[in-house]
């Protein structure tokens, strides 16, 4: 998981409909950003929008989860489950809302029955409190199990300030601000495959130790750097070597840094000398970097020790030997000539990019739809089903899943799903991440495949 320091908090907004999440999402973010209507379910997707938190000034990420849609009560429990497992897997703060004129209702417990089960962070807001008259009914809401509700008018800005405190503690005080993201770059590799001369030769500086003897770099060194108008920190990790050769509590230590700042990352830069075969080391990281759901560039290093080879025949190598990374963008460098530095880069801003882009719930479920028809299941009484998706991560690009049973997607099965869904949205070079959750109904009517 990514520090304070390297992502924005998720603060999402729930409730059931016409309660006026909508309202506060554009109280809090100062604009007017998402449609307000008297009607339920005027919301049908989620809005994400990075802001600061007035008075409190922190930096989220906050996330209106509208929508609900309900019509008729057959369908009232699976959209709520829908909407409100959405928000409990993306967010670290959930804003419960409730409509303090209407008074605690059915549909209020419901989600509140969702929210205790999760055990997530959540505070819960009376809305449209503009007179004493609806504050009557504040002490019946705090049945629902989430301590006394916050009096707010998202209208009117009334207590609003109060939830704004309310919120600071549950907020880190160093997230980034908006358009202050930094794109994380792992350098990752064997000892002495040049990670440390990559770096200093894209700073034109001695900025990390270089050195012939193996295993020079014991830590994880962060390096700011802008490149082309963009803000990037590179990580030179410490050499990674078998664990069975680990001779000291210091090398033990580098090579947890060097995972650590792996799973921080938001791209990973795999280093192969291409003066030697890659080795089972290689592809135990190369393993190690898609299990993280790491985009990879793949560099073969010193090539000016190698003349001769082309980069298809780089390719062609990397595709035989490690089969993991067929998809994965493939370059050459020579950190002793420069040939390759700015490729490597590009390579690896564009994988971040595409990381962090979000995909419309309807292009979704369409490219989930006709993955889960192609797709052949053999050998099971029961197929796998996948009934509806739902974006709740970026970087990288993370889908919840309502399915019938968890336990028939096998891990194959589910890696050879993301990849085929993967492939339909355009995110061929990127790891898919899939989050299964168990559907309690199946939802009528809402043309859901059926496998």
């Amino acid at each position: 998981m990514k520090s304070a320091r390297d992502r924005r908090p998720l603060v999402a907004i729930v409730g059931r409909p016409n309660v006026g999440k909508s309202s506060l999402f554009n109280r809090i973010l100062g604009e007017r950003r998402a449609i307000v209507e008297p009607s339920a379910g005027v919301t049908r997707d989620r809005h994400v929008a990075p802001c600061v938190v007035p008075e409190i000034g922190r930096a989220v990420d906050l996330m209106d989860t509208g929508g609900i849609g309900i019509v008729d009560r057959a369908d009232l429990a699976a959209s709520v489950e829908i909407q409100v497992q959405t928000a409990l897997h993306a967010a670290d703060l959930v804003l419960f809302v409730v409509d303090a004129r209407e008074g605690r209702q059915l549909l209020d417990e419901e989600v509140a029955r969702h929210l205790r089960a999760a055990g997530c962070s959540a505070l819960l807001v009376a809305n449209k409190c503009e007179n004493p008259q609806a504050e009557a009914s504040l002490a019946d809401f705090a049945r629902l199990g989430f301590g006394e509700p916050l009096p707010i008018s998202a209208q009117d800005g009334r207590g609003v300030a109060a939830l704004y405190e309310a919120m600071a503690p549950h907020l880190p005080e160093d997230a980034p601000l908006p358009g202050e993201e930094r794109l994380r770059i792992a350098v990752l590799g064997r000892r002495n495959v040049g990670k440390s001369s990559f770096v200093n030769a894209l700073l034109g500086e001695e900025r990390v130790i270089v050195s012939e003897v193996p295993g020079t770099t014991r830590d994880a060194i962060d390096v700011d750097l802008d490149w082309e108008g963009r803000a990037l920190t590179l990580v030179d990790t410490a050499g990674l070597h078998r664990k069975d050769r680990v001779q000291s509590a210091v090398e033990f230590f580098s090579l947890a840094r060097s995972d650590q700042a792996l799973r921080r990352a938001d791209v990973a830069l795999l280093l192969l000398d291409v003066t030697q075969e890659p080795a089972r080391l290689d592809l135990a990281l190369a393993r190690t970097i898609l299990d993280r759901y790491k985009p990879v560039v793949v560099v073969g290093t010193k090539r000016d020790l190698a003349p001769e080879l082309s980069p298809s025949a780089f390719r062609e190598r990397i595709g035989g030997l490690l089969p993991h990374l067929r998809a994965a963008p493939v370059t050459l460098l020579s950190n002793l000539t420069g040939e390759g530095l700015a490729r490597v880069l590009h390579e690896a801003v564009a994988l971040g990019d595409a990381g962090r882009q979000r995909i419309g719930t309807g292009v979704l479920n369409r490219a989930l739809e006709q993955t889960m028809t192609n797709l052949r299941f053999r050998g099971r009484s029961e197929k796998p089903r996948a009934y509806y998706a739902t974006q709740i991560g970026a970087g990288p690009p993370t889908f919840l899943l309502f399915v019938n049973r968890k336990a028939l997607f096998e891990r194959e099965a589910l890696r050879a799903i993301a990849r085929a869904l993967g492939k339909r949205l355009g995110l061929e070079t990127m790891p898919v991440r899939l989050v299964l959750r168990e559907r309690e109904r199946e939802e009528r009517g809402s043309g859901a495949h059926r496998g």
